[in-house]
């Protein structure tokens, strides 16, 4: 390792362990990107297939200017990660959460379970909007080693944004829906809390199980795009059609599943607001984040997440659709995008006073 001070960085993914094979994992179905921009219909199956299961799924960035601009980006925005969690903790405190989705969360912000533990992991979120937009017209601050590579995070944003709509155009075909009613409800250019969050997970203190680093829930969003390097993200063995939000716990039997990291993957997810949206068809895995397993756990846990969700102001009721049961809802209810996320997230146990 690099000697000079300057030079160090923790986020060293060439360096880690293999993942252990002797904890329990999940299987998830592994998509091709490219094929999926291709039209490759047997490969549109099977997205649809994983979205109304689990709601889960490896997606290969392989042979995609699209995938390779996102492999690239979540290494260089890990490293300015790296650089912004090294500031002491009253410049990133300047940057807090305060009544807003974006900015900066200290580790113990968030608590774990009914008895209040607090969470281990502290997580930066870039806002979508900020980043696209010259610097005059964005909404707050940000720190110098963030806006010294504005425009990597403008790349990432927009191939990030555009998997997003991708999957969503394929969950639009597939139920009968004009795919013009997702996409006017997640238009890039327009206010969302869409972000890309840069998580710093502590390595382990103990070897036995263990500290949590984000607690059991499912994302309140519509598209999760995760790139991660080491273990930490597990499932719950039960759909999320059972396993219900209780005491921070699901309230059904079952147990928590690795996800094994994919070199070259991404790891796909659906929100609430999919759910929401297609009145419960397609599903919203539920999850949580703990330290590495076995050796991995001696380093800290860096992951690079863009969130798909719908504009502030689109109203959050169920589409029309041939293949979406029809809703309960009255004409003109529903909350707007933007109450239904902080709503969703102060129930996670966010507190945006930090």
């Amino acid at each position: 390792m690099p000697h000079k001070e300057e030079e160090y960085t923790e986020f060293t993914p060439d360096l880690y362990p293999p993942f252990p094979d002797n904890v329990p994992t999940v299987d998830l179905q592994t998509i091709s990107l490219s094929k999926l921009l291709a039209g490759n219909a047997a490969e549109q199956d099977r997205v649809f297939e994983a979205c109304v299961g689990r709601g889960f799924f490896y997606l290969d960035l392989a042979g995609s200017e699209t995938g390779e601009t996102i492999l690239r980006g979540a290494d260089q925005i890990a490293l300015t990660g790296e650089r912004v969690f090294k500031l002491p903790l009253e410049e990133k405190s300047k940057y807090k959460m305060a009544k807003s989705l974006f900015g900066y969360k200290h580790a113990g912000a968030t608590r774990t379970d009914k008895a209040g533990t607090p969470d281990t992991a502290e997580f930066f979120n870039v806002s979508k909007n900020d980043m696209i937009v010259p610097d005059d017209r964005m909404s707050r601050p940000w720190p110098i080693e963030v806006l010294n590579v504005k425009p990597l995070f403008a790349s990432y944003v927009k191939s990030a944004h555009s998997v997003g709509m991708t999957v969503l155009d394929i969950i639009a075909e597939k139920l009968g829906v004009d795919p013009s009613e997702f996409r006017s409800r997640h238009r890039i250019e327009e206010s969302s809390g869409d972000h890309v969050r840069i998580t710093r997970g502590p390595p382990r203190e103990k070897e036995e199980m263990p500290e949590i680093q984000t607690p059991s829930h499912t994302d309140f969003g519509t598209i999760t795009i995760l790139m991660n390097w080491l273990g930490g993200l597990q499932v719950w063995s039960e759909s999320s059609r059972k396993a219900q939000l209780g005491g921070l716990e699901p309230d059904v039997p079952g147990e928590w599943l690795w996800v094994k990291p994919k070199k070259g993957c991404a790891i796909i997810n659906l929100g609430d607001a999919a759910v929401k949206f297609t009145n419960g068809v397609v599903c919203s895995g539920r999850h949580r984040v703990i330290p590495s397993p076995g050796a991995q756990g001696q380093w800290p846990r860096y992951s690079i997440v863009y969130f798909v969700r719908p504009e502030d102001k689109c109203l959050m009721k169920t589409l029309k659709g041939k293949g979406i049961p029809e809703s309960q809802e009255e004409e003109g209810e529903g909350l707007t995008a933007h109450e239904w996320i902080f709503r969703q997230s102060a129930a996670l146990g966010n507190r945006f006073d930090n």
